[in-house]
């Protein structure tokens, strides 16, 4: 097996992390290539869904809110370049109990970071948006300017500005085995061999080789997405209807209004089966598995009359503590990994791939990422 060629940094997987590093590294001028195991902009892993949701309120950690400014301000130069719409921020409303995962977190939130929002009861606020049926005493949060993201596009823009800026890929491309040491990283392709100084892995759900080799455990968990018809969906579309996170007797779900004429998408926020092997995952609809989805609906929209349209497959990729894992491998100072980011990752994929080229090329970031660091799983 001959090798095909050196480079500067190599990134493994171009979904919405990997796509976004090497963007960033190819504006730098530097010598990058990207090995995707499917086709850029592929259903496969989690970097799909039509839209996803962004916002800079941050109920799970409170710290993340200084990436997200920054990714704010990535995405919509990002948008300029691309010359069509990526980003919308049609506002998004929370409800939960007032002892609630989301709620407390987002109390938590506000009170550290000034950023714009409401805190009203659920009735005031389904008075504005009369579509939520949501009980009396729960807490409602809006949010103006949170919104969603086109996520296929902009994993297609980040991938397609990096080549018109010289960087290569290799997609059909799987990755065999990789090896480092003080001189360079070499990476094993079922193409061949790739040599780089540098290696950054950004795998997806099948980074848990990876993360194991480290001592942290990846749950990948399998994850349905659904769209809905009604009667009534004139109620439920963009504009005037928002991205919607709502914590219910039967768990978080979350969803957006109805985008291109595609339908209502709802989808539950939890951990689903486990997935063994992320390249076989079941893509059918299983029997029971809309069940939740549809109480939900019924109880949360009464006046919906939903018919399933479509469903969409993809996985969560979580650590332990359900935080990302974005560091250098503490044997290797020359391989980056940033993993574990399904459930709310993609909104951070473009300032991610600023920190990425950063690691790669200085071997630091001044972006506040300790507490994402690997030390924490050591302690």
């Amino acid at each position: 097996m001959s090798r095909l060629s050196e480079f500067d940094v190599i990134v493994l997987g171009i979904g919405g992390m990997g796509s976004a590093a090497l963007y960033h590294l190819a504006r730098r001028g530097v010598s990058v290539c990207g090995i995707e195991r499917h086709e850029i902009g592929n259903n496969l892993g989690s970097s799909h869904g039509h839209v996803r949701v962004i916002r800079q309120a941050y109920f799970e950690h409170p710290d993340y809110v200084p990436l997200l400014r920054r990714a704010y301000h990535l995405w919509q130069s990002l948008e300029e370049q691309a010359g069509e719409t990526l980003f919308v921020k049609s506002g998004m409303v929370v409800f939960g109990g007032k002892d609630s995962e989301a709620i407390v977190g987002l109390d938590a939130c506000y009170a550290k970071h000034d950023l714009p929002h409401e805190r009203m009861p659920a009735p005031k606020l389904c008075e504005r948006f009369p579509q939520f049926h949501v009980p009396d005493d729960a807490v409602g949060y809006w949010d103006p300017i949170a919104g969603y993201l086109y996520v296929e596009k902009c994993v297609e823009h980040h991938a397609r500005l990096a080549i018109e800026n010289g960087a290569e890929t290799r997609t059909g491309t799987e990755v065999l085995d990789w090896r480092a040491d003080s001189k360079g990283v070499t990476v094993v392709t079922s193409n061949g061999e790739l040599f780089a100084h540098h290696l950054i892995l950004t795998a997806g759900g099948w980074s848990g080789p990876a993360l194991a080799s480290v001592g942290v455990d990846l749950n990948v968990t399998r994850q349905i997405q659904f769209w809905y018809d009604s009667p009534t969906l004139a109620k439920f579309e963009a504009p005037q209807f928002p991205v919607f996170f709502v914590e219910s007797e039967r768990g978080p779900f979350y969803g957006f209004p109805s985008i291109d004429g595609m339908g209502l998408k709802v989808a539950q926020h939890f951990d689903g089966p486990p997935v063994e092997n992320p390249s076989s995952l079941i893509r059918d609809l299983l029997p029971g598995e809309e069940t939740d989805v549809r109480q939900f609906l019924s109880e949360t929209f009464p006046d919906l009359e939903p018919k399933l349209r479509q469903h969409a497959t993809c996985m969560y990729s979580n650590t332990p503590d359900k935080n990302f894992v974005v560091d250098r491998h503490p044997e290797f100072s020359n391989v980056s990994i940033a993993a574990g980011f399904s459930g709310h990752g993609f909104k951070f994929a473009c300032v991610v791939g600023e920190i990425l080229a950063d690691l790669a090329m200085i071997g630091r970031t001044d972006h506040p990422i300790a507490f994402l660091g690997l030390d924490r799983f050591r302690a």
